[in-house]
């Protein structure tokens, strides 16, 4: 089978990520970069030895063998770009977040549904083994009915690393803060794992370290229809940092922590003890275990790409899909629109009120030196 044309967009930072994804996956075949900046564009071809562009348009006209491509620009430019390869019948595996507002997010899947083309998210963190253990034991409910879930997801940039970038922490470049750049890979994992979005969310984002005018701070209230509470807490602020998700339920507990998967079986369940239990102080026996992992074949980008590659030849949804990536944006949404109302946000979150909510923040915006 001949090999499939690709091209990637946004050369820079992430971009040299993908076409490392592209050269490793077998059935790809690099045969362009897209970069605004021609000396980017000029300098990245030349490394690698294919056609250099500063257009996407230009460049899917210009080589009609290129079938697919990944984007990695900086967020706002994601539906444009995906938008248009939808046009070109070109399949398309972009950077998360895969839009910075759920309309955005919307106007990608219509165009690939439209065009019968695939469209896919780069959330790597859903293809390693403890993420994927983790959402097979809640969806087998061995955990009983979850009264509880928990994602926190601290961690730390400095005031240099904003300063990078004109566009990084403000409105008009970036879109958000720590919800839109750090977090979306947490906020999939949590909404992905539970197999559902929150029907309401309570949220406070604040900028407490840096001079920013995004949030480098954020902390939640979920509500489920089911019943289940959340809470959620992402930052750039804290050393040396946390990664932890946890689903509480009735006859199971289960807690990821940086990679270590424990169970603890609760035997009976939490009800059927406090109902018929004559004792005053006692609880429900607990075994707590480590669950054994075995590490998957590929991982990081390579394995996103490889089932990128393999969905376009198979013809099937890739693991990540346009409506699998659209939620972790839209989570994102419902906490930055409740923050700013200081009201809960209900989900789905209204299109019209956030984008009059960017909107308003887009023409406050200054870049940043």
């Amino acid at each position: 089978m001949s090999k499939i044309g690709f091209a990637v967009i946004g050369t820079k930072g992430m971009g040299r990520g993908h076409i490392k994804a592209v050269l490793a996956t077998e059935g790809f075949e690099l045969r362009g970069v897209c970069d605004v900046m021609p000396a980017e564009s000029e300098a990245c071809a030349k490394e690698f030895n294919v056609q250099g562009y500063t257009d996407v348009k230009a460049m899917l006209k210009a080589d009609p063998q290129i079938k697919a491509v990944s984007i990695a620009t900086p967020h706002w430019y994601h539906p444009p770009i995906a938008v248009e390869c939808a046009k070109h019948k070109v399949h398309v595996v972009t950077e998360k977040p895969m839009s910075v507002t759920v309309s955005g997010a919307d106007q990608m899947i219509a165009a690939h549904k439209k065009s019968k083309t695939i469209l896919a998210v780069v959330y790597q963190a859903r293809f390693q083994a403890a993420n994927a253990k983790m959402k097979e034991l809640v969806a087998s409910g061995v955990l009983g009915k979850i009264h509880r879930v928990m994602l926190l997801a601290p961690g730390y940039r400095t005031n240099a690393y904003y300063a990078s970038g004109g566009w990084r922490a403000t409105w008009k470049g970036e879109g958000g803060g720590v919800l839109l750049n750090q977090a979306p890979h947490d906020l999939d994992q949590l909404q992905w794992i539970a197999g559902e979005m929150p029907s309401q969310v309570v949220a406070v984002n604040e900028s407490v370290l840096h001079p920013i005018e995004v949030e480098d701070r954020a902390s939640a209230l979920l509500t489920y229809k089911g019943g289940a509470t959340g809470y959620l807490h992402v930052s750039t602020t804290e050393v040396p940092g946390r990664n932890v998700i946890e689903f509480a339920g009735d006859k199971g507990y289960l807690r990821l922590e940086d990679g270590k998967l424990h169970y603890a079986k609760i035997d009976p369940g939490i009800r059927e003890w406090t109902e018929n239990t004559k004792e005053a102080w006692s609880r429900p026996k607990v075994a707590w275990e480590e669950i054994a992992l075995e590490p998957p074949a590929k991982k990081g980008h390579e394995a996103v790409f490889q089932d990128f590659y393999e969905a376009i030849v198979n013809k099937r949804a890739p693991k990540v899909t346009g409506e699998d990536g659209r939620n972790s944006v839209e989570l994102a949404n419902g906490m930055i629109l409740s923050s700013f109302t200081k009201k809960p946000a209900k989900f789905p979150v209204s299109r019209k009120a956030y984008d009059a909510l960017m909107k308003k923040l887009i023409a406050k915006s200054k870049k940043r030196i």
